[in-house]
């Protein structure tokens, strides 16, 4: 981390300090870990960082961020930033350090596939020089300030995950980013009851671009979006002076992807940048990806990368935990896609999930945060299983919806466990049994996961 001055802090969110003024070279927002640190007290749905600031104290924090009066028995031992806003007290401290990187920050949101684009480009830049990207999903007001704090002046790259849903968290986020470059992976069907309806979940994911655009900065959206004609409208002066670019299956897009194949060991397709053209297979499984790689080169490319490393960024880049993470056994092959659930990614991993051999069993659990187009979005994955997979697993109050379009090919359940124990008895009743175990992050999904893959173990 690049260091700053508590009165900086101070100055600059126009906050009261109560102490001595001291050179700040670690923040943190855990009281059992914030020995020579700002501990920052944030307050959530089920605990305040307020009731452990003296804990904080005794652990070794040097400095305070507090939203409340403090008795003498903290201020006498350590300064205190008083604010009216802890949290976002937290994302001035990501920006005080990010002010002072020299590295080019690239940003990018979406509905789906977020990550997974995140380390492809991380894998593109790291061929290119000193690179760092955010951790895991690191990605609300919280995670994206601890990530502008891993930045130091070694790098030349870092890539910030901006994750949103509701309408203005971008805007917020972007405050501190302050990101040279920015991506818009896809606009689909997530956290509609936080945004309020598609076009809130349009106009929230493009906060992102008009932060950029506001400081000379360059940007990306996909041209195979529906959005895309609004996009061209809405900015036609950024696309015809060459700071807003397309990706997708176009002639005209900066980076175009065609050819996908998708097979068991990986997914294969051609790209084309300005000035190259290669065939390439992946290390990851799902069509989709082939669209995430042609994002992350086109975001790599407008941050400074080099042509000639994107072939060999994107075959190094693997799948992460619980994201269509394939964990092959004797008699049967489970695809971990647990971690979270968007529409549009469960249409993709149905997809990937028809390719596979023997008795094909998409597990699904609820999709979250959908609003008014919960009920049709979850007949839609049912739907869509209808041909393409042998049975689907339901477990979830909106999974029901899903039963009902599949029809025959359909069972629901109570519970996660009476769905393993099914899942179980699949294996003594088929030969090979291919699963893809897929659900909202509130299903705990990666408990299946979890079971399944402990009956692969065994034997």
């Amino acid at each position: 981390m690049i260091s700053f001055k508590l009165s900086e802090l101070a100055i600059y969110g126009n906050y009261k300090l109560q102490g001595n003024d001291a050179v700040i070279n670690a923040v943190s927002t855990d009281s059992r870990n914030c020995k020579d640190a700002l501990f920052v007290a944030l307050k959530g749905e089920k605990f305040d960082g307020h009731d452990f600031i003296e804990k904080a104290v005794d652990n070794g924090a040097i400095a305070v961020v507090s939203s409340k009066e403090l008795p003498d028995n903290i201020t006498s031992k350590v300064s205190v930033i008083l604010c009216n806003d802890t949290l976002k007290a937290l994302g001035y401290c990501g920006y005080l350090v990010r002010r002072q990187c020299k590295a080019k920050v690239a940003s990018l949101t979406g509905s789906c596939g977020k990550t997974t684009v995140k380390e492809f480009t991380q894998a593109i830049l790291s061929e290119c020089g000193n690179s760092m990207c955010t951790n895991g999903n690191f990605n609300n007001d919280v995670g994206v300030p601890l990530t502008l704090m891993r930045l130091d002046n070694s790098l030349d790259f870092a890539v910030v995950e901006q994750g949103a849903s509701h309408l203005f968290d971008n805007a917020h986020t972007c405050e501190f980013v302050k990101a040279d470059t920015a991506l818009i992976n896809n606009v689909g069907g997530a956290h509609i009851e936080g945004f309020g309806s598609y076009d809130g979940v349009y106009r929230g994911k493009s906060q992102i671009i008009d932060d950029v655009l506001s400081h000379g900065g360059k940007a990306v959206v996909p041209s195979d979006s529906k959005y895309f004609e609004r996009w061209s409208e809405e900015y036609k002066a950024a696309f015809r002076d060459g700071y807003l670019f397309s990706f997708g299956t176009h002639d005209f897009d900066l980076v175009q992807y065609s050819n996908v194949k998708d097979s068991l060991d990986g997914v294969s397709f051609t790209l084309r940048t300005p000035h190259t053209k290669f065939d390439i297979k992946m290390n990851v499984i799902g069509a989709h990806n082939a669209s995430n790689a042609a994002a992350a080169c086109a975001l790599a490319l407008i941050t400074g990368a080099d042509e000639s490393k994107l072939e060999a960024g994107l075959k190094k880049a693997q799948s992460l935990k619980g994201r269509l993470s394939v964990h092959n056994f004797k008699n049967f092959a489970l695809i971990d896609d647990a971690y979270n659930a968007s529409y549009n990614a469960c249409l993709s991993a149905i997809d990937t999930l028809s390719l596979y051999q023997g008795h094909k069993v998409m597990i699904f659990g609820d999709m979250g945060e959908l609003g008014e187009a919960k009920v049709e979005l979850h007949q839609d994955v049912g739907a869509h299983c209808v041909g393409k997979v042998d049975e689907l697993l339901c477990v979830g109050e909106l999974s029901k919806y899903s039963c009902d379009k599949a029809h025959n090919i359909a069972k629901h359940f109570n519970c996660h466990s009476d769905l393993v124990q099914y899942a179980r008895n699949l294996l003594k009743q088929y030969p090979f049994v291919s699963f893809l175990v897929k659900g909202s992050h509130a299903m705990h999904m990666d408990d299946i996961s979890k079971e399944l893959l402990a009956l692969g173990e065994l034997k």
